[in-house]
């Protein structure tokens, strides 16, 4: 069961308010350092990093935000000087191109030039008055030559649908900003490129798959986009796109989860919130969600690093004029029957009067089951978790080719194979080859986009497969549902311990495992019989969920 306590009520403006705050303490303030301005207080005050990550610059839209607000009265000054600081800050950290780095030094990211330019437009605009004429130069030249960059530039490492919405944006904004229209032409060729990947389900690709988390996200990007520029072909990719959105919202006032391709469970407000006087699903999505996140039901601000603060705090200062909105339709998990199937997401979703369930076969099954009554999650089972008899750890969660699912209205078969799980650690030695890199051949362009290729392989991708496969037999009833799982081997192999792993991630994904009230839930953790595995080759286990009396 969810402890109570953690569920820490909060209402939305607070939490903004008290977010806006801490960033003061993030920021460098004070003028008589080479880094005044700077975000990055592990570079500028702990100095454990030998770059400072330009994305956190984004902050500034939120103190941008802050200055404008009655509570900010006695703050003016101090505001105003600051976000100059960090708007001249970020001029000073980009590259020649009109790049900036994110991740490691010279990486000339395209997410991270995607990502400052609407956000820095944003805090210029609102301290433009007040800065004198080189201020003003070096600004807008900073702005300018970011907004160049994304123009000239593409994502090539994969297909991320909120960096290419975010770019979008970017361009458009600074389209109308600098009076360049073929910026706006650039924004509207990205941004059709989105909709052309878009399932047919509503899904946006984050990956190769589909994440319900980020997809919060792309909206975000998307909303404002269609606020400043609409045109039918966005406005039902909108309407798509809430329509498999409003499926993740759960019972517990949770959104989304391991059956992403991402594996993560943010959920971004901002965007549907904008959304919400004319669309129906995103009002009911924005009032169940902001309720959730008032209540501390659901991954909120006071839950977030510096990697992410930025983007949820602008996306939950931009749903503040919707908290008191009403529902007018009701969203799936009430729904007093369900069964909706998404085959190309690997998603599958089974309700009752009694449970809400969410299945992820493409993430090698996890299960995911809300008792709707006590509107609590009962069984989170995130997938198999092993180890080899070489010490290797294995797990059932992954995007592998060889998986396979069928489909009825009250049962699920599902099957693949064992993969290792990839974990990757910094060292002294590999991070010694890596700047190395940065300072050499990483500097050439095409070299960069092929070392980022070989990440995303190395840290998310899956692997190869291992001769142990699952098959997975879902049974579902008015209040119960009946797992049955069987475990086989297919070629040689030892191992030497096998679980339900409860909750965990196979992929590397830094947006993913905050914390959440939900996670506090206590459930017993089977373990397999690896020596009848080991012995005859296959070992089986049944489970049962029953919910209510």
């Amino acid at each position: 069961m969810t402890n109570p306590d953690m569920n820490i009520s909060f209402d939305l403006r607070t939490q903004v308010l008290t977010a806006c705050r801490h960033l003061l303490s993030e920021i460098n303030r004070d003028p008589a350092t080479p880094t005044y301005g700077c975000f990055d207080r592990r570079y500028w005050g702990w100095k454990l990093v030998d770059f400072p990550e330009a994305t956190f610059q984004r902050n500034l839209s939120a103190l941008a935000w802050l200055l404008q607000q009655p509570e900010a009265q006695e703050m003016q000054a101090m505001l105003t000087s600051t976000l100059q600081a960090g708007l001249l800050y970020a001029a000073r950290i980009q590259h020649h191109s009109g790049s900036f780095d994110q991740a490691y030094p010279y990486e000339e990211s395209y997410g991270a030039a995607a990502f400052l330019v609407p956000d820095l437009l944003d805090a210029y605009l609102a301290v433009k008055a007040d800065c004198d004429y080189d201020a003003q130069l070096t600004i807008e030249a900073m702005l300018a030559k970011a907004a160049a960059f994304l123009y000239h530039h593409a994502e090539l490492h994969g297909t991320i649908s909120n960096h290419l919405a975010g770019a979008a944006l970017a361009l458009l904004k600074a389209g109308n900003f600098l009076k360049q229209p073929d910026y706006n032409a650039k924004s509207r060729e990205i941004l059709d490129f989105i909709l052309s990947k878009q399932s047919k389900e509503g899904w946006y690709v984050e990956y190769g798959g589909a994440d319900p988390g980020y997809q919060t996200l792309c909206m975000y990007y998307l909303a404002q986009i269609y606020a400043i520029a609409p045109y039918d072909e966005l406005q039902k990719s909108l309407s798509a796109s809430l329509d498999f959105l409003q499926y993740f919202a759960q019972p517990d006032g949770s959104f989304g989860g391991e059956y992403g391709s991402r594996r993560t469970e943010i959920y971004y407000p901002g965007g549907i919130a904008l959304l919400s006087g004319e669309f129906p699903l995103a009002a009911a999505l924005t009032a169940h969600m902001l309720d959730g996140i008032e209540q501390g039901r659901t991954t909120r601000l006071a839950d977030m690093d510096m990697g992410n603060t930025a983007p949820l705090l602008n996306n939950t200062i931009k749903a503040l004029p919707y908290r008191d909105i009403r529902a007018k339709v009701g969203l799936p998990f009430k729904a007093e029957t369900l069964a909706q199937d998404f085959p190309e997401a690997g998603i599958f979703i089974r309700a009752t009067e009694k449970y809400y369930c969410v299945v992820g076969a493409s993430t090698g099954g996890v299960t995911k089951v809300y008792d709707k009554k006590k509107s609590q999650l009962v069984w989170d089972d995130c997938g198999l978790l092993g180890q080899t008899g070489r010490d290797a750890i294995i797990s059932t969660q992954a995007a592998a080719p060889d998986q396979g699912w069928k489909t009825d209205t009250d049962k699920l078969e599902l099957w693949g194979n064992f993969q290792p799980i990839k974990s990757t650690l910094p060292g002294p030695g590999n991070f010694l080859v890596l700047r190395l890199m940065n300072l050499t051949v990483m500097r050439v362009g095409f070299l960069n986009e092929l070392v980022k290729k070989m990440m995303v392989r190395m840290l998310i991708s899956g692997g190869s497969s291992l001769p142990l496969k699952r098959t997975r037999r879902l049974v579902f009833t008015k209040d119960k549902i009946s797992i049955h799982d069987r475990v086989e081997k297919t070629g040689s192999m030892q191992v030497k311990a096998l679980r339900y792993g409860g909750k965990f991630s196979a992929i590397h994904m830094a947006s993913s495992r905050y914390f959440a009230p939900n996670q506090a839930n206590t459930q017993e953790l089977p373990a397999l019989d690896v020596q009848a595995l080991n012995r005859d080759g296959v070992c089986e286990y049944q489970i049962e969920i029953k919910i209510g009396s």
